[in-house]
Order: structure tokens, then C-alpha cells, then sequence
């Protein structure tokens, strides 16, 4: 037998090997899902059988998760958490083996669209509200919930919109950091609930079974903040940062995981006539579309309803504006503008200017977000009395002169700073009060030069006279 046959021979064996693998594989798969589906069928029956005999759905949702975890071990089960929580609720009774053929609209009943916050956050959808690091999103979000939970209209709004809220803000401290910021926003902290923790069930000791607290996660526990919302009846849940929350097993870039979990959040938000108000970052890159610049896949601000967000103002960077920068259901509203000031106790707070009415595009065009160095730069010519050239900004804030020669050119480009003449730069805000100034002088010097031409001509008029006089 020559090498060729030999080859041929490892080929052929190669392939049935696979094929024994891939029939091997599907066995297990049927076996599995054999498996799960007699699993799920015994923890129906039990809940239908401890439902008929009143039992509450907490003692309901301990049984299912005891037995749920024997089979697990005894059986290698492996259910979605998500469908034994809905077999425990009273208001999800356990519905198997259903025909559905759809529901004819018809059957639904026409509502009429309510905002938490007018044409900015709208009742039972989902709101992204993003921004840079340092850009104030956790505090605006609390400034949001502050107004929720006492009723106070938000800039914009006529009429105040009170209810319940429900924060889940894992990165923050809840003593020294959403506490007090909460009560700097003069919110209601009876009607702010916090949900960064759900009660989960330890069965590694079955002699001493007892719930335990583990950090909240959407893609495990949508069924207990649609509970949470329910025992509250809360009208605002907010979600900050989404990916504290998001889950460890889901990977916040991939387009088929993002929309597994905001489907059914949505749907949720819609059920309950609950805004969700989700807070994230913005990449580190530059993107001409404003959609795109958010962290993670674009499902995510495919499945908000209005999306916000949050520049610096150019002419000062201690103030903020912020944006509508995606609206599907009304026209964009007004930009607002507002800076963040400290309470005596040293506690940020938000304080509202009202709207913003300059060229947005100054502030949302790919790149305009401020940088360090672009933070700098501004800062400079704002302390001056006098505008800058190139080598005085370099001595000023230390920066590398050829860097600072490109950074400059652009944000003078992209309408920044203002350049009063060759070479020179300044802010904005003061090259206007110079043009004003300038303006003025020009007004002051024609209205004089204006009397002065009278008055020479009064006294031409004088000379011109005298010898006709004489003559007489």
C-alpha cells in the first residue's frame, strides 16, 4: 500500500469520525432538551398544585428553586432562570402546549403617548442618556429622579410628573455618594427605591437552605424588577452605567446579545408604562453620526425611543449642554444648558440656565467634545485679557508646540475659538464683546465725525461770507 492509499484511508476515517461526532452531538442536544423539557413540565405542575392550595409565591418560587437545583444536579437540567421565576408569579400562571395565532389589532386598545419628561423621556420606552466620562450623567440622572420623586417640572415642562423611582446604581456608594447627592437635588428619598442587589438561592448546603443577595443583572433578573415595579408602581427606572448591569456573560458589542436582553426590557417598559433610562459612555473614537458614537452595538440606541446627550459648552467649560440627539415618536426639542454647583456640604447639584440657541453643530460635529488639551487651550484664552498667538498658548499650558499648531487650526475650524486676526486666538465670548466694543467705538467716532463735518462747514460758510460784507 502505496502513501496515497494511506492518506486517502486517514481521510475517510477523518470524516466518519466526524460524522460519528456530529450525530453524537445531536444526541445530546435531544437528550438535553428531553431533559429540560421534562424538567420545566414537573415544575409547572408543581406550581399549579401549590397555587391551587394558596400558597404564596415567595414559598412557591423557594420549592421550584430547590427542586429545580436537585435535577440540575441529578439530571444535568439547565433552564432559563427567567422561566421558573415566571412559573412562580401569580400574575404568569404556567400556559403549556398553546396554539397562538397572533392578536388582530383590533383587540388592542388605542392609548394616547405620555411623557415623563415632555418630547425628552417618554412613559414606557426606553431613554439612552450618554456622554464622556466626567460629563455629570449619574448626577443629571439624579437630578431626573429628584424631580420624579416630588413632582417638580424638569426645564421644558410645564407639568411635573410624580411617582416612585427605581435606581440601580452599582458603581456609586449609596451613604456617601447617591444619598446626598439625592437630597442636594431636594428629591423625596421615600419614593427613591434602590435595586442594586436581588435576593438569590443558596442550596450548596441542603441541610441549611437560605436566600443570599447577588448584584442586580439584566439578562438574569428581568422578572424581579418587573416585580419591583409592580410593589412600587414606579414610573422611572434608572439604569447607570449599562455596563455594570448588563451581565458578565453578555458582551455589550455584539448586536444578537444586546437585543436578547432590550427586547424583552422594552417590553417590559411598555407593560408597566415605565420609563427606562439607561446611561452609558461614548466611545473613545469620532463618528459623523451622532447614533454612533454611544459605547457597545448600535441595538442599543436602536431599541431607545429618544436618545440624550451631554457636551461641554465651548464658550465655558464649567457649563453643560444637553441634547436630543434621537427622538422617534415627536420633533427634537430645544437644547438646555445647565452647570454643576456644590451645596454647602460640598454635594454636587444640577443647576439649570434654560435653553441653549447657538449652532449646535459647534458642539456635536465628530472630534468637538473636549479633550484635555482643548480644555486647556480654552482655558488660557478665557484667563487673558488679550488674545493669544500660538507660541504664548504653548508657554501657557505646556503643550507641544506642532500638536498645539493642529489642535488649534481645528477647533478654530470647527468653531471653537475665534481668530480676531492672523495668527491671533481668543474665545468665542470675548471675541464677541470685542466686536460689540468695536462696534460701538465706530457708532461713537461717526456721530462725532457727523458734528464735526457740521461745524466746519458752518465755519467754511463764516469765511466765505466776510469778504461779500466788506465789499458792501
Amino acid at each position: 500500500m502505496n502513501s496515497k492509499d494511506i492518506n486517502k484511508g486517514f481521510s475517510q476515517l477523518n470524516k466518519g469520525l466526524n460524522e460519528i461526532d456530529k450525530e453524537l452531538k445531536q444526541l445530546k442536544k435531544e437528550n438535553q432538551q428531553q431533559t429540560d423539557n421534562s424538567t420545566l413540565e414537573v415544575l409547572s405542575a408543581m406550581s399549579e398544585s401549590m397555587r391551587k392550595r394558596d400558597a404564596n409565591e415567595k414559598s412557591i418560587q423557594l420549592a421550584l428553586n430547590g427542586t429545580y437545583e436537585f435535577f440540575k444536579v441529578t439530571s444535568n437540567a439547565r433552564l432559563d432562570k427567567s422561566s421558573i421565576n415566571r412559573l412562580s408569579s401569580t400574575e404568569n400562571p404556567a400556559q403549556q402546549n398553546i396554539t397562538s395565532f397572533g392578536i388582530p389589532l383590533s383587540e388592542f386598545t388605542t392609548q394616547q403617548l405620555t411623557w415623563l419628561w415632555d418630547k425628552r423621556i417618554p412613559q414606557g420606552k426606553i431613554t439612552v442618556l450618554e456622554g464622556d466620562p466626567g460629563m455629570s450623567k449619574s448626577l443629571l440622572a439624579i437630578d431626573i429622579a429628584a424631580h420624579v420623586s416630588t413632582g417638580r417640572p424638569l426645564p421644558g415642562d410645564s407639568t411635573g410628573k410624580k411617582g416612585n423611582v427605581i435606581l440601580i446604581a452599582p458603581e456609586d456608594g449609596v451613604a456617601d455618594t447617591i444619598k446626598p447627592r439625592m437630597e442636594a437635588a431636594a428629591g423625596d428619598l421615600s419614593q427613591v427605591h434602590l435595586l442594586n442587589t436581588v435576593e438569590s438561592l443558596d442550596v450548596t448546603d441542603l441541610k441549611n437552605v437560605n436566600f443570599y443577595q447577588r448584584p442586580f443583572s439584566l439578562s438574569r433578573n428581568l422578572f424581579e424588577l418587573e416585580r419591583t415595579i409592580k410593589q412600587t408602581k414606579a414610573i422611572l427606572v434608572v439604569l447607570d452605567p449599562l455596563t455594570a448591569v448588563l451581565g458578565h456573560n453578555i458582551d455589550s458589542s455584539r448586536d444578537q446579545n444586546i437585543r436578547e436582553i432590550f427586547t424583552p426590557l422594552a417590553l417590559l417598559a411598555e407593560r408597566n408604562n415605565c420609563a427606562i433610562l439607561i446611561i452609558r459612555h461614548l466611545k473613545k473614537g469620532t463618528s459623523d453620526n451622532l447614533l454612533h458614537r454611544g459605547a457597545g452595538s448600535i441595538g442599543i440606541i436602536a431599541a431607545a425611543r429618544s436618545g440624550l446627550t451631554i457636551f461641554y459648552d465651548p464658550a465655558d467649560e464649567k457649563k453643560r449642554v444637553l441634547t436630543t440627539t434621537k427622538s422617534n415618536l415627536v420633533e427634537l426639542p430645544n437644547n438646555l444648558s445647565y452647570q454643576v454647583l456644590q451645596n454647602a456640604s460640598g454635594d454636587p447639584y444640577i443647576q439649570w440656565l434654560g435653553e441653549y440657541n447657538f449652532d449646535i453643530s459647534t458642539i456635536t460635529g465628530p472630534g468637538i467634545n473636549l479633550s484635555f488639551p482643548r480644555e486647556e487651550i480654552i482655558k488660557v484664552l478665557k484667563n487673558s485679557s488679550h488674545s493669544l498667538d500660538l507660541k504664548e498658548i504653548a508657554e501657557q499650558t505646556g503643550l507641544n508646540y506642532r500638536t498645539l499648531r493642529t489642535t488649534v487650526s481645528r477647533m478654530h475650524d470647527a468653531g471653537l475659538i475665534a481668530r480676531p486676526i492672523r495668527g491671533s486666538y481668543t474665545t468665542l465670548e470675548q471675541d464677541a464683546e470685542s466686536k460689540k466694543r468695536l462696534e460701538a467705538q465706530r457708532k461713537a467716532f461717526s456721530f462725532a465725525a457727523l458734528f464735526s463735518t457740521d461745524a466746519t462747514d458752518a465755519t467754511d460758510a463764516n469765511t466765505t461770507d466776510s469778504p461779500k460784507e466788506s465789499s458792501k
